[in-house]
C-alpha cells in the first residue's frame, strides 16, 4: 500500500500523444508505436502467434499479474512506454496488482462497430475484472460498440489480482475472446467494410502466485537514454529475488540479447549475467544493471525483452522455473547530420540544421597545396542506403576540387573520408578573398537526402598571384585585416596574419612594420619570409604578424589603427599592402546602481545612482530616463511608476573617480547622478515583479561619448503588497480511491511528484479530505493538515507561461476567513468539463459520507469506511469483491463542480495545491 512513484516521463511524450491521436487509413504511426511497445512488453509471458486483425488495436494483450504485485497499471497517452505505473508501496516495482489494457479501431470507418467478447476463467475469485474506460466502471460487456477510431475512443479493460494466501494450482490464464467483428450504418443494418468477418485479437491475463516457490522479478527502474551530450539516464536496473528458502543453490542466467532488437548488444549491455541465490540469501534482492549503448541510429524509442531464464538448481522445487522477462525502454539520441576533421585535427559535427566551417585556406599562386584547405568528413548515423556526397565551389578561378564526390554506404559510414581543395591563379589581384566549398547528398534515406542540411565549408583565397609578390594572409574566419574589415580585438586581446610570398624567395625577406598608434596596438619590429616558410601559416613563425591589442584605460570606444609595411630587403625587395586593425574598448560608459525597492500601495522608491566611466567630456552628458514598456498583460506591465528626475545630466569633468569606478562603487562617488522610483499597484497576488529603467543617452558632439552607447536596461523590483498567490494544478493521471497507506498523505505525495512542467516550485498537496476518526493521516477542512490558507489568492497552473499560470490571467479564488471558498462559483475551471477528481467533499467543503453504499467489510478492523476509509482501501481485505466508496466533485462548468459518490475502484484526477 503505497507512495506514488514517479512515472516513467518523456521528453517525447507530447510527440507520441501526436502520433496517437491522428489515425487514418490503416494503424497510424501513434498506434503501430503503442501496438509495438505492447508487443515487446508481452515478451515478458511469451511470443504468441498474432493470426488477428491489426485493423483493432490492443494496448497489451498478455497481462500478467502477480499475488505480491505492488504496480497498479493504467493506460497511457502522455508516457513514451504507454503505461501509467504507481508503484502502491514505494521501493521496487515488483510486477503488477492491477492492469488496464485498452482496445480501439485504428482505421477510420462510418456507421458502428461491434466486438463481441466472451470470457474464460479458471481463476475464480483470484482476478476482478472490470470495464474502467469510459466511465462508469462495470462487469466487462459481452460487446463493444465503437462509432469512432483511434485512441480516443478506446475502450478499456481492469484486471485486479487478488491475494489469497492460498498456494494455488497452475491454470490456463484467463481469456477476454473478442470476436468476429460487425460492421453496421446508421439504421442499424449489417453492411460490409474493412473490418467485417474479421477478429480482433483475444486478451489473456495470467497470475502469478506468490505462495510456494517461485521468483520475483522487478521493472526496469526506468526509461534509459543513448549515451549523449544532453542524456542523464543511460542505465537502468531491476532486481530478482526468490520467494522461498531454496535446499540448494539457485542460478539465473540472465541474457540480454534474448530479443533481436538487442543483437549484438546494439541497444544495450546487461551486468551480471548471471544470479546465484544460496540458502542464506535467497530473500536478499540482486540487481542487474542494463547500460544503453548508442547504435548511432535514428531509430526513435527502441523497446527489447531481456530473458531472465530457467532456473537451475539441484532443488527439484527451484530447478526448470521460468521466471517473468523484463522489458527495457532505450530513448534515441542520435543526431543525423556530419562529422568532420580539419588540417589540423580539430574536430567538430553539425546536425540537422548544417552550419558553416571555416579555419581554411588556399593561395592563388598554389604554393599551400591542400596543407590548409583538406578536411575529412563522415556521417553522423548511419543511413539506410548509400549517401553520395556531391562537391562544388563558387570559387571561380581562384580554386580546383580535387574531390568531386565521396560515398558513404551502410557499412562504412563512420569512417572518415578525405575531401581536398587546391588553390588557382585568377591572374587578378582582387586582395584577399572568401570562397564556398559546398556540396548537395543524394541518397535514398530519405533522412540524408532531405531532413539533413548540408553544411558549408568557407576557404580564405590568399591573392599572392600577379603583382603580388608578398601577400598578408590569415585563415576563413579571421577578419581580411582590410580598412573594411579589419582584425579586431578587445583591448588586452591578439589577433594574427601571416605574410607569404608568391615564391620560395633565393634567400631571407625581412619586412619592417610600424604601428599607426602605439597606445592602442604594437607589432614586431620585423617578420621574415624564408625558403622555409613562404608557404606556412603556422603559430610562432618567423613570417608571423602578432598584432597586440593594448588596454590604454581610457573610455574610448572602438579605435582604428594600421599596420605599416615597409619596402622589404634581402631577397626580394617589395612593398606589401599594409594591415588593419581596430581595437575595441573594455571600459564601461557608464556604471549604474540602486538601493531599495519599490512597494505596492506605497511611497517606498528605489533610488539609482548613474557615474561616467572615464575620459571627462567636453561637454556635458544628458540621458533621459523612462519605464519600460512591456505588452498589456504581461508580468511586468503596470509595475513601473513615477521617476524623478529625468533627464540627468553629467557636467564637464564628471568622470567618475577611479575607486568608485564599477557599479557597486558609482553610489559613493561624488560625481554620481540620481533619480528616483515609484512602483505601481495592482490588485493582483502575482509576488515581486521585476521591471526595467530605460535610460537613452542624448546625442552629443563629445570625442569619446558621442559614441558611445547608452547604458543597458536596469531593474528594478516592485514588492507585492497582496496576500500570497499560491497555484493550483490537476494531474494529468487518474488514480483509484487507495492512495497507499498514508491516505490524503499518499495523494501529497503523488501532487508532490507529479507536478508539470512551468508551475512555481514548491510543495504541493492534494485538495482532499478523510475525516477517517482521528486516524494519523486525518485532513479536515479548516482543520487538521487543511491545505488552503485564509485570504490566499489561489490560481491555476497547468501548463507554464504568465498567461497560462497567474494570478492575474488564471485567477481560481481568493480563500475566505475560514480558509474554504464556494467550489459552485469559482472564476474558471480547475481543468477540463467534465473530469472528475476525488475530494472526499461535499460543495460545501464539508468530508461526505457514503451511508447507503458503505459495505460492513465484517472483521477487516475499517472503522470508518466511508471516503475509500480515508482513502486507504478501495475494498474490503477480507471480500475483495466487496468496495468501498468515495466523494468525487465533478467539473460541471466552467465555473461550478458538483459533487457525487464513485466506487473506490474507480480512476479520478487530483487537485493539487501549492503549499
Amino acid at each position: 500500500m503505497n507512495s506514488t512513484k514517479q512515472r516513467l516521463a518523456s521528453s517525447l511524450s507530447l510527440f507520441l500523444v501526436s502520433l496517437l491521436v491522428s489515425c487514418s487509413g490503416a494503424a497510424s504511426a501513434g498506434d503501430n508505436l503503442l501496438f509495438g511497445i505492447s508487443e515487446r512488453f508481452e515478451r515478458t509471458f511469451g511470443n504468441p502467434t498474432t493470426t488477428c486483425s491489426s485493423d483493432v488495436t490492443i494496448s497489451t494483450k498478455l497481462v500478467s499479474l502477480s499475488e505480491d504485485g505492488d504496480v497498479n497499471s493504467t493506460f497511457s497517452t502522455v508516457n513514451e512506454n504507454g503505461l501509467d505505473d504507481v508503484d502502491t508501496d514505494g521501493g521496487t516495482s515488483w510486477g503488477y496488482k492491477s492492469f488496464q489494457t485498452c482496445i480501439y479501431p485504428s482505421a477510420p470507418f462510418s456507421g458502428s462497430l461491434e466486438i463481441p467478447v466472451s470470457v474464460t476463467s479458471n481463476y475464480g475469485t483470484r482476478i476482478t475484472s472490470l470495464k474502467t474506460f469510459p466511465a462508469p466502471d462495470v462487469a466487462i460487456p459481452t460487446k463493444l460498440t465503437f462509432t469512432g477510431n483511434g485512441v480516443t475512443q478506446r475502450q478499456c479493460f481492469t484486471f485486479t489480482v487478488v491475494q489469497d494466501a492460498v498456494r494455488s494450482a497452475k491454470v490456463d490464464p484467463m481469456t477476454i475472446a473478442l470476436g468476429t467483428m460487425t460492421q453496421k450504418n446508421g439504421s442499424g443494418e449489417e453492411i460490409s467494410g474493412t473490418y467485417t468477418g474479421k477478429d480482433a485479437c483475444d486478451i489473456s491475463v495470467a497470475v502469478d502466485d506468490e505462495e510456494g516457490p517461485g521468483v520475483r522479478v522487478s521493472n526496469i527502474s526506468r526509461v534509459m537514454e543513448e549515451p549523449g551530450p544532453s542524456a542523464t539516464a543511460t542505465n537502468g536496473t531491476f532486481q530478482v529475488v526468490l520467494r522461498t528458502a531454496p535446499t540448494a543453490n539457485v542460478t539465473i542466467p540472465i541474457n540480454e540479447v534474448y530479443d533481436s532488437i538487442n543483437a549484438s548488444n546494439r541497444e544495450g549491455t546487461a551486468n551480471p549475467k548471471t544470479l546465484t541465490f544460496t540458502t542464506g540469501n535467497y530473500n536478499t534482492p540482486q540487481s542487474v544493471t542494463i547500460t544503453s549503448v548508442d547504435d548511432l541510429e535514428i531509430d526513435g524509442i527502441k523497446v527489447y525483452t531481456v530473458e531472465v531464464s530457467n532456473t537451475s538448481s539441484s532443488d527439484a522445487d527451484y530447478n526448470g522455473i521460468k521466471p517473468r522477462n523484463v522489458v527495457v525502454y532505450n530513448r534515441d539520441q542520435s543526431v543525423p547530420g556530419y562529422a568532420y576533421q580539419r588540417f589540423d585535427a580539430t574536430t567538430g559535427t553539425t546536425g540537422a540544421s548544417g552550419g558553416a566551417i571555416n579555419r581554411f585556406a588556399t593561395d592563388e599562386s598554389n604554393r599551400f597545396g591542400t596543407k590548409y584547405s583538406q578536411f575529412q568528413i563522415k556521417l553522423r548515423t548511419k543511413p539506410t542506403n548509400t549517401v553520395t556526397l556531391n562537391f562544388s565551389s563558387n570559387c571561380g578561378n581562384k580554386c580546383n576540387i580535387l574531390t568531386p564526390t565521396l560515398s558513404f554506404t551502410t557499412s562504412d559510414w563512420n569512417v572518415y573520408q578525405t575531401f581536398q581543395v587546391e588553390g588557382k591563379s585568377d591572374s587578378a589581384n582582387t586582395g584577399n578573398a572568401d570562397y564556398t566549398v559546398s556540396f548537395v547528398a543524394s541518397s535514398a534515406d530519405a533522412t540524408y537526402n532531405t531532413t539533413v542540411a548540408e553544411p558549408t565549408f568557407s576557404v580564405r583565397s590568399c591573392d599572392n598571384d600577379g603583382t603580388h609578390l608578398l601577400q598578408p594572409c590569415n585563415f576563413s574566419g579571421s577578419p581580411l585585416g582590410t580598412s573594411v574589415n579589419r582584425l579586431s580585438a578587445v583591448e588586452g586581446g591578439s589577433t594574427n596574419i601571416w605574410m607569404i610570398s608568391q615564391a620560395a624567395p633565393s634567400s631571407d625577406i625581412s619586412i619592417g612594420l610600424t604601428s599607426s598608434d602605439t597606445t592602442e596596438g604594437t607589432v614586431p619590429g620585423t617578420v621574415t619570409v624564408s625558403s622555409s616558410n613562404y608557404n606556412f601559416m603556422e603559430s610562432g613563425g618567423t613570417n608571423q604578424i602578432v598584432l597586440t591589442h593594448l588596454d590604454d584605460v581610457l573610455v574610448d570606444l572602438t579605435q582604428n589603427w594600421t599596420v605599416t609595411t615597409a619596402l622589404s630587403t634581402g631577397g626580394l625587395s617589395y612593398d606589401p599592402i599594409d594591415v588593419y586593425a581596430a581595437t575595441t574598448d573594455d571600459e564601461k560608459s557608464f556604471y549604474i546602481s540602486h538601493v531599495g525597492n519599490t512597494r505596492e500601495g506605497t511611497t517606498n522608491t528605489a533610488t539609482v545612482s548613474v557615474c561616467l566611466g572615464g575620459n571627462n567630456p567636453t561637454q556635458p552628458v544628458v540621458l533621459n530616463i523612462s519605464c519600460k514598456s512591456y505588452s498589456a498583460g504581461t508580468a511586468s506591465a503596470g509595475e513601473c511608476g513615477t521617476i524623478t528626475s529625468s533627464p540627468i545630466t553629467f557636467p564637464v569633468n564628471s568622470e567618475v573617480e577611479p575607486g568608485n569606478a564599477s557599479d557597486s562603487g558609482c553610489a559613493s562617488s561624488a560625481k554620481k547622478q540620481t533619480f528616483t522610483v515609484v512602483g505601481l499597484d495592482d490588485t493582483y497576488s502575482d509576488g515581486n515583479q521585476s521591471f526595467d529603467i530605460q535610460l537613452s543617452m542624448v546625442a552629443n558632439t563629445d570625442t569619446n561619448y558621442q559614441n558611445a552607447t547608452s547604458p543597458s536596461d536596469h531593474s528594478i523590483t516592485n514588492e507585492d503588497d497582496e496576500p500570497a498567490g499560491k497555484a493550483i494544478f490537476v494531474t494529468t493521471a487518474s488514480y483509484n480511491g487507495e492512495m497507499t497507506a498514508q491516505g490524503v498523505f499518499g495523494a501529497d505525495n503523488t501532487c508532490d511528484n507529479n507536478k508539470p512542467g512551468g508551475v512555481p516550485v514548491g510543495t504541493y498537496k492534494a485538495l482532499i479530505v478523510s475525516n477517517s476518526g482521528g486516524a494519523v493521516n486525518d485532513r479536515i477542512p479548516n482543520g487538521t493538515n487543511w491545505v488552503l490558507t485564509a485570504g490566499n489568492h489561489y490560481y491555476r497552473c497547468n501548463s507554464s507561461g504568465y498567461t497560462n499560470c497567474s494570478d492575474e490571467h488564471t485567477s481560481l479564488f481568493v480563500a475566505n476567513g475560514s480558509a474554504g471558498f464556494d467550489p459552485t462559483s469559482i472564476s474558471r475551471s480547475f481543468s477540463t468539463v467534465g473530469d472528475q477528481y476525488w475530494t472526499g467533499m461535499t460543495t460545501s467543503l464539508t468530508a461526505a459520507t457514503q451511508v447507503g453504499f458503505t459495505p460492513a467489510c465484517t472483521g477487516d478492523g475499517l472503522t470508518y469506511r466511508h471516503n475509500c476509509n480515508g482513502f486507504t482501501y478501495q475494498n474490503c481485505p477480507s471480500t475483495p469483491s466487496s468496495y468501498l466508496y468515495g466523494q468525487t466533485w465533478t467539473m460541471a462548468s466552467n465555473t461550478s463542480v458538483t459533487s457525487q459518490e464513485a466506487i473506490c475502484s474507480a480512476t479520478k484526477k487530483l487537485i493539487c495545491v501549492q503549499q
